[in-house]
């Protein structure tokens, strides 16, 4: 409709200025003009067929009559849209075809059912667009050259029926190593057909095609959503873990369906664990976690896969493959206890046997005298409190018993809390007559990191009663309990508790995982909270010890318990120099800390990295410091599937070397999101000048690329007095005018 009444496409008036080629002197024109308008209004005013007419009336007409007047002697003064367009046979425009597995799915979002026209993916449809309507508009314009792009751009003579599809899609990337490779030719347009899928970060990348000054066009294929589709995201877990642990797995799932979907945990084909989720149709994103047995010391390749409901299309996004190091290195742990009690002793007794955990203890036996376990030297917790901060930071987990906040100084209370905030610690603090809140911890900065707030009263917070343990909803789900699923109720045949820590509210951040029941009502018996870096808890009981005493002997569920309670929260503690590997798309992004004792950034050190290939051959690569103090970054392309080594050493000493494995096998990359990523396209468009298109709509690409782009280009003079809009204006505004003086008696 636009360009019946205009004759020209927008964008030749949205770059394009209008000038009078037949106004030589303005001044005359505006002169001419006035007189004209004193004429008409005089007539109007002093006329006498207008004598009729109300002064608002009259003023209605003379307008109208202006408006006629002036739109003739503007059509006179020769009006002409100047603009430029592309050189016909000087330019060149680039064709860039999608070619990677994405652009295998269906074209619709119906999985191997064939449209009328004979297209099944979304390939088919972009190559049918270039090959009919896009050949035609392109072929009078510019030369065309044609290329795909999916991990790169490669040059092509035409479009293959069936291309090798590609298993990972660098889009952004790819454009501009096209824009990149024209650099000082004459460039007019770049078309772009694809799904919009991009396995890198392209956010920056898009924001660098501005600096061309080639519009980039994009067309979008592929449907918007999939009906009934569940796709695995992302597992994350801990890259290493303890012998015969307990691994937790966070999982996120997309869904757009409802129904029930099973979560299984997989070592080289032997089922390890299985949770079943149930989708929820008011969300589409569902985050939760999974728990399996770390077993032995090694490496274990791990599969996660979900098992959709019936509606899912896809089977090749239902699946994360995952590499757990199972490693032998001992977590240690401070436990400070300030009287002589049961619970003391069955907690040493209960984690003497782990080989995982070092346990060091400092007990204070009488006002004068304390008795220290498990210290490694004479000088080891001597004053009952690590000397420095380096020696606290040395320990992965702090356990604080019945001991009084004054038998710490104000520098040691400072320790504590930066030892969860700042060293990424866990803290876990027991109940009993000088703990927590009757201990004076409430006043302390440790207060500010504990889960719940600690409550002071006219009399204790400890106290005596009778209470049976039960697990909350986030219990059942918490990593920090050894019983899940179906073994949770190991817990609550346990015997009863006698005694409870009363506490203030919950911090916002906290998750109740036990409670205990008692005849005053239900109160939280183990409390966690993330903390800055690190994790504290709250255990408001002292006598779990009941556990053992009252349980036939060789039932091991208490030392069960506090064997994996203290492995969990010392395993969450990061070591001073750690290396951590992410996959990002099809490339590994290398990240190494690099801190001290105290763990304050060393910012003068130097991190290489050495990858050895599944084929054993070798490359080094420098790890470079980033803006975060204390880490150092990098990245590498695996180029085989297998098991890829990497060795991060620090400052080129071999005792300062980290190794991690990481497993790299047929990527599902391009099936994690299996839609039109149409924000990516648009944005790609707009930021380079150009713009997004619907394949139906790509018949008016061709005026468009005329007009717009880069290039050598040609001023043209486009007539504008003799456009349609013009003609209908001045006669509807005469006719407007004849009618209202018709109506009002004037004719």
């Amino acid at each position: 409709m636009f360009e019946a009444l205009s004759r020209y496409p927008r964008e030749a008036y949205a770059q394009g200025e209008i000038v009078l080629t037949n106004v030589v002197d303005a001044r005359l024109w505006i002169l001419g003009i006035a007189i004209v308008t004193a004429f008409i209004i005089a007539g109007v005013v002093f006329g006498a067929r207008t004598k009729i007419y109300r002064a608002w009336q009259k003023a209605l007409i003379a307008t109208l009559q202006v408006a006629v007047v002036a739109g003739v002697i503007g059509l006179v003064a020769g009006p002409h849209l100047r603009t430029s367009k592309i050189q016909p046979g000087a330019n060149t425009i680039a064709v860039l075809m999608d070619t990677s597995q994405s652009m295998e799915f269906a074209a619709d979002g119906n999985e191997g059912q064939q449209r009328q026209d004979g297209v099944t993916n979304r390939y088919d449809a972009a190559r049918s667009v270039v090959e009919g309507t896009l050949s035609e508009a392109l072929e009078d314009i510019a030369e065309v050259s044609y290329f795909t792009v999916a991990d790169v751009a490669s040059r092509v003579d035409g479009f293959a029926q069936n291309p090798n599809f590609v298993p990972s899609t660098r889009l952004v990337k790819s454009i501009d190593m096209v824009l990149q490779s024209f650099r000082g030719a004459p460039l007019a347009s770049v078309i772009v057909l694809s799904d919009g899928a991009d396995n890198d970060e392209a956010g920056l990348a898009v924001a660098a095609l501005a600096n061309f000054g080639v519009p980039v066009h994009t067309v979008g294929f592929g449907p918007l959503e999939l009906p009934g589709e569940t796709v695995l995201m992302d597992v994350r877990m801990p890259a290493d873990a303890p012998p015969h642990s307990l691994v937790t797995a966070e999982f996120i799932l997309e869904h757009a369906s409802a129904g029930a979907a099973l979560v299984q945990v997989r070592d080289r084909g032997t089922l390890l664990a299985q949770r079943e989720i149930e989708l929820d149709p008011t969300t589409s994103i569902i985050r939760s976690d999974i728990s399996f047995a770390s077993g032995d010391a090694g490496i274990r390749e791990l599969s996660f896969s979900v098992v959709p409901p019936e509606t899912d299309q896809l089977e090749e996004n239902n699946f994360v493959d995952r590499l757990l190091t199972v490693s032998q290195r001992q977590r240690r742990v401070l436990y400070l206890e300030g009287e002589p009690r049961w619970e003391y002793k069955f907690i040493r007794r209960a984690l003497q046997g782990d080989d995982v955990v070092k346990l060091a203890s400092w007990l204070r036996t009488t006002d004068r005298k304390t008795y220290r376990q498990g210290v490694e030297t004479g000088a080891q917790l001597a004053t009952g409190f690590p000397v420095d901060k380096a020696s606290l930071y040395a320990y992965d987990l702090i356990i604080l018993g019945s001991i009084a906040a004054t038998l710490l100084d104000d520098e040691q209370h400072a320790w504590l809390e930066t030892f969860v905030s700042e060293r990424g610690g866990s803290l876990l603090a027991l109940a009993g007559r000088e703990a927590l809140g009757d201990g004076g911890w409430d006043v302390r900065p440790l207060a500010r990191a504990l889960p719940a707030t600690l409550q002071r009263q006219a009399g204790p917070t400890y106290q005596e009663t009778v209470g049976k343990v039960g697990i909350t909803r986030d219990g059942y789900a918490s990593s920090l309990l050894v019983a899940q699923g179906e073994g949770a109720p190991g817990l609550l045949s346990l015997p009863e508790l006698r005694d409870i820590q009363i506490l203030g509210a919950s911090k916002p951040a906290a998750s109740t995982l036990l409670e205990l029941t008692t005849p005053t009502g239900v109160r939280p018996l183990l409390i966690t909270q993330p903390y800055g870096l690190g994790t504290t808890a709250i255990l408001a009981t002292a006598t779990t010890w009941r556990w053992q005493m009252s349980t036939p002997l060789g039932d091991e569920r208490h030392s069960l318990f506090w064997r994996h309670l203290t492995r969990q929260l010392a395993e969450s503690a990061p070591r001073a120099k750690s290396v951590d590997l992410i996959a990002n798309g099809d490339r590994v992004e290398i990240r190494a800390w690099v801190r001290d004792e105290e763990f304050a950034p060393l910012p003068t050190s130097v991190a290489n990295a050495k990858i050895t290939r599944p084929d054993r051959s070798e490359v080094d690569i420098l790890l470079t410091p980033s803006e975060i103090p204390g880490l150092h970054v990098g990245a590498f392309t695996p180029s085989e599937q297998g098991v890829s080594r990497v060795d991060v050493a620090i400052d080129g000493e071999t005792r300062n070397t980290i190794t991690r494995f990481m497993q790299f096998g047929a990527s599902n990359s391009e099936f994690v999101d299996p839609v039109r990523n149409e924000g990516l396209l648009r944005r790609i468009s707009e930021v380079s000048g150009g713009m997004y298109w619907q394949p139906d709509d790509v018949d008016a690409l061709r005026e468009q690329l005329s007009f717009s782009g880069a290039g050598i280009r040609t001023i043209e003079l486009l007539p504008l007095w003799n456009l349609p809009i013009f003609f209908f204006l001045v006669l509807m505004l005469k006719l407007c005018e004849w009618g209202l003086r018709r109506f009002w008696g004037g004719v």
